[in-house]
């Protein structure tokens, strides 16, 4: 328990950074004007970048910047440009999907952590392992991961372990993706994900639609003690679209529990119901989930009735009529409150406030069919909402710093500062000899403790005087002002970073050189692998594994290897999308039978299968399939220098 761990904040805009930090958060992550996954939240522009830096720095935070899409040739071209002003500020570290991206970056900016991102779909220690040998320092991990995968990570590898703890759920695997782009050209993968997964659908000829792809949020606050003897470090907060307010409560929320964890340890850890009824009534989708810490999966996990806020119950309905709707209070409910009415278009706010148990009369716009005992919901909270403010949103974070002023008729006036291990000293004008009314020490102090709009309050300040003196308040003021400003200076001075030199990149003209086409299939079925076999044009067959029944256990491929080169043509075995430890398992016991086998090469989907590959010394071609994404000549130039024979282009290029 010696070990403390990172609350990870979303900031989604510049107000929701600052009531991150005001609520706790250790770190936060955001996206620039390119290539972050949110690409229609409120990024940040260069400017307000660079001022956030400092910002977070001064606090004694850490900024992360999302760098973690999929970038064309031309973008490569221009990342360099983009970062280079965050990497000398001192940005701490960059968010990453693109293994060409991860390259590019570890050649020009070596002094930058480069965080592998959740959409880079690690699932295991093969994986993660991997991208540690690569100089990656924290794996954000696949959020389907259960509390033993993560600890495996955490204990056979020396990374950073960051997971996601609270905010919206993918229905699909992060990174792999493909239902925005298809569907409605927004790709996932470029940020701009039209969220199809919120749509409601009918499923085998059912006359209702449901929110199938749906999934409830997931809240782990109960989780803590668990998740941080998992070895997550870094707890992740989901939410760069969501507002401040929503980004203050909920990392508030978790600095509270971690902290409380550290303080008291496993046996007396709790959570309020209070508490959890807060985030409930902030943002829910119908109910909060624990997620895959715990749980495979299932239809609970699923808002089947709607894809956004819920709201928590409030009102029970009395009786209708006509437009007039007599309910029941259940639940306090406040001035400016908001009621959601059964057909989710129209809203009732409320006017002031009710007590639970009182009785309330009001009249829908239109006539709705509201059954009497009908329970409804409150979808703003606004009491809740002006306390996440005056909290959070309108504080200003202040650090504590020490200071000491010592005046004199005979030197000049020195003014000492320090934060943490950062000491500043400055020095003014000679005091002068009072006349009449010599100052006292309080009322200097007084004056020098009015910090204002800067990032500081004094913890302690000390005055000392030599003699009957007398200074001007105003040369005090501009003693105050002038040392605070070169205190903040040096703070985050410390971060900079310098450039020797800055290389020229440009994009080679490619060289035109003749390629014989040639025909190469992939079957998932064996009528597919019986007619690909005897067509004559095709030159090569990728075989997908669950094209054979329980294939660690079933050797009927034997045949089809020997059939396929009987009729020259080359077959290669495609391995799992997702390489998981009880897969892993199943191709470990049968590696002999099924990897010594006669297949020309193997096709692989992600990290893991790779790393398999290479743990057994795999000695045959390796063929890296679309979703090993290579959108650049970088990651291509990756996997040629990896040893594989070819790379497949992306179905999004």
């Amino acid at each position: 328990m010696s070990k403390k761990v990172e609350i990870l904040a979303p900031a989604g805009s510049y107000d929701s950074l600052k009531a991150a930090i005001a609520a706790g958060a250790d770190a936060v992550y955001v996206g620039g004007t390119r290539f972050g996954a949110r690409a229609y939240a409120d990024n940040l522009t260069e400017e307000q970048m660079l001022e956030a830096i400092d910002y977070v720095h001064l606090h004694g935070r850490k900024i992360y910047l999302t760098v973690n899409t999929l970038l064309k040739e031309r973008e490569i071209e221009e990342l360099y440009n983009y970062l280079l002003p965050y990497y000398k500020q001192g940005l701490d570290a960059v968010i990453v999907q693109d293994i060409g991206v991860l390259e590019f970056i570890k050649k020009h900016f070596p002094k930058l952590p480069i965080h592998a991102s959740t959409q880079m779909t690690i699932t295991n220690v093969l994986g993660a392992s991997f991208l540690e040998k690569l100089g990656v320092e924290r794996v954000v991990t696949a959020r389907e991961l259960s509390l033993e995968e993560i600890r495996e990570i955490s204990e056979n590898t020396s990374l950073e372990i960051e997971s996601f703890v609270h905010g919206a759920l993918c229905y699909c695997y992060s990174g792999q993706c493909l239902y925005s782009s298809l569907i409605g050209g927004r790709s996932g993968n470029r940020g701009q994900c039209a969220q199809p997964c919120r749509l409601p659908y009918q499923v085998n000829g059912a006359r209702e639609s449901q929110y199938v792809l749906s999934l409830k949020d997931i809240c782990t606050l109960e989780y803590i003690p668990e998740l941080i003897e998992s070895g997550i470090y870094s707890f992740k907060i989901e939410g760069r679209m969501k507002k401040p307010e929503y980004v203050a409560l909920v990392t508030a929320m978790y600095r509270k529990y971690v902290d409380l964890y550290f303080e008291k340890g496993k046996k007396s850890f709790s959570v309020s119901l209070k508490d959890k009824e807060m985030l409930m009534d902030l943002y829910n989708r119908g109910g909060f989930h624990g997620g895959y810490y715990k749980t495979k999966n299932g239809k609970d996990m699923v808002s089947l009735e709607r894809p956004n806020h819920a709201g928590v119950p409030v009102l029970k309905v009395v009786s209708q009529k006509g437009k007039q709707v007599t309910a029941k209070a259940i639940e306090d409910i406040g001035k400016g409150d908001v009621i959601e009415l059964t057909d989710g278009k129209e809203n009732f706010t409320f006017a002031e406030p009710t007590k639970a148990g009182g009785i309330v009369t009001f009249y829908t716009h239109q006539k709705q069919s509201i059954s009497n005992g009908q329970i409804l919901n409150r979808i703003r909270n606004e009491q809740l909402l002006q306390f996440v403010k005056e909290q959070f949103i309108d504080r200003k974070a202040k650090e504590k710093i020490n200071g000491k002023l010592m005046l004199s008729t005979k030197e000049p006036t020195k003014l000492c500062l320090q934060y943490q291990d950062i000491y500043v000293e400055i020095t003014g004008e000679v005091a002068q000899q009072a006349m009449n009314q010599p100052m006292d020490c309080e009322r200097i102090e007084k004056q020098m403790r009015k910090t204002g709009n800067t990032p500081f309050e004094f913890e302690t300040f000390d005055v000392l005087l030599d003699g009957k003196i007398f200074v001007p308040m105003q040369s005090l003021n501009e003693l105050r002002r002038t040392g605070l400003e070169l205190l903040k200076k040096k703070i985050v001075e410390a971060y900079r970073r310098s450039i020797t030199h800055e290389p020229e990149i440009r994009i080679p003209t490619p060289t035109k050189r003749e390629v014989l086409p040639s025909m190469h299939v992939y079957v998932e079925q064996l009528e597919q692998l019986h007619i690909a076999i005897e067509t004559r044009c095709i030159k090569r067959i990728y075989v997908d594994c669950n094209t054979f029944s329980n294939i660690w256990n079933n050797d009927s491929f034997l045949q089809y290897i020997e059939k396929a080169h009987q009729a020259e043509k080359e077959i290669y075995l495609g391995m799992p999308h997702i390489f998981r430890k009880e897969t892993i398992l199943k191709y470990e016991d049968c590696y002999e039978t099924l990897f010594e086998a006669k297949w020309d090469g193997i096709l692989i989907r992600n990290y893991e299968s790779y790393s398999f590959l290479k743990k057994h010394h795999y000695q045959k071609h390796i063929v890296t399939d679309y979703n090993l994404y290579q959108f650049n000549r970088y990651a291509k130039d990756f996997w040629i220098q990896q040893g594989v024979e070819c790379t497949t282009a992306p179905l999004e290029l």
